[in-house]
């Protein structure tokens, strides 16, 4: 089984939790960006495949089997054969039918799970593509048009049809991103500590899933910005001798060698990742006891969302319903 590719998008990959446990050997996490969305979108399918995850820009693509289809995470201009596909709602598509994602409206990184999950090999642990190492995912790289993505069969893959969530992850008014102090803030004096937080900062047109770059004001380190390298968190912000810090991503390298004044905090990764080059970020400080107490906080409520959706799903009945018409119309055409 296998989907068709006809049009990559911008910047589609494989991903899911990514390379959780293997810094130590030198392997990039990796992953989802909105790592919220994903379980969400992963939980409302029904399966524990991994996703595409499409920037900003969407796949076009054509199924070759009867299929299932979920979009989570940045809301998409999606069109299903040329019909307006519902956000975060399990949709019933027919062999030779079309997905367009087309661009986001809402967000930046969507996340498309199918009913027959997506098959390819399993690197250190996980389906993740990391393009820089060309490791995981399919072939290692981005999408690109003509390839075939393989699939699993899975015989309850209709199980999900009309499942639905109203849940919002994206923040679209919040631009406010929280940070705790990183391993070398005392190399920053107190007017880099206060101007990281005083002025908004730009997402660069050269951002990346490897690093946000920002353009704003300047926060040097007291000395050099050059460091014996060690291992480096998700989330950190590094600032080269320029003073332009740099948030580092999912597809980060293990080990760095500038001065990290920062770390943004877990919880407000996902928010980040919803964020186009050209949008505004605010700066927060918190405490390190305060960025886990809200984090625990979130994940228990989020844990229970997603209990809710097995449990006692919301449906959408039109998708219920242009199901249930064309299993008629099968039906009626064997007669």
């Amino acid at each position: 089984m296998s989907i068709r590719i006809q049009k990559p998008g911008l910047f589609s990959t494989i991903q899911d939790e990514g390379r959780i446990g293997y810094q130590k050997d030198g392997f990039s996490g990796a992953g989802a960006l909105d790592i919220y969305s994903y379980c969400l979108g992963q939980t409302l399918i029904g399966n524990d495949g991994p996703a595409i995850e499409a920037t900003i820009i969407g796949p076009t693509l054509t199924f070759l089997e009867d299929d299932t289809i979920v979009v989570t995470g940045a809301e998409f201009k999606a069109e299903l054969n040329g019909e307006p596909v519902p956000h975060q709602t399990v949709v019933q598509v027919y062999k030779g039918d079309e997905l367009a994602m087309n661009a986001a409206i809402k967000g930046a990184r969507g996340y498309l799970f199918f009913g027959h999950p997506i098959d390819v090999p399993e690197v250190a642990g996980s389906f993740s593509t990391h393009t820089r190492t060309k490791m995981g995912g399919h072939e290692g790289r981005p999408l690109k048009k003509d390839d075939f993505i393989h699939q699993k069969l899975n015989e309850q893959y209709r199980k999900h049809v009309g499942f639905t969530s109203e849940l919002d992850l994206i923040h679209e008014t919040t631009d406010t991103i929280r940070i705790v102090e990183g391993p070398q803030y005392d190399s920053f004096s107190d007017e880099s500590h206060e101007g990281l937080v005083s002025e908004p900062f730009e997402i660069s047109e050269q951002s990346d899933r490897m690093g946000f770059r920002l353009k704003g004001p300047s926060v040097p380190p007291k000395e050099s910005a050059d460091i014996i390298s060690e291992p480096v968190a998700l989330g950190s912000i590094q600032v080269p001798n320029d003073g332009n810090p740099i948030i580092l991503m999912n597809d980060k390298q293990t080990v760095g060698g500038y001065t990290k004044i920062a770390t943004v905090t877990q919880l407000d990764l996902s928010v980040l990742a919803q964020k186009k080059p050209g949008e505004k970020i605010n700066f927060e400080w918190v405490s390190i006891e305060d960025a886990i107490k809200d984090l625990e906080e979130y994940n228990n409520g989020f844990e229970d969302i997603l209990k809710d959706v097995e449990t006692e799903p919301l449906f959408d009945l039109r998708e219920l319903r242009i199901t249930s018409n064309r299993i008629c119309e099968l039906l009626e055409g064997e007669q």
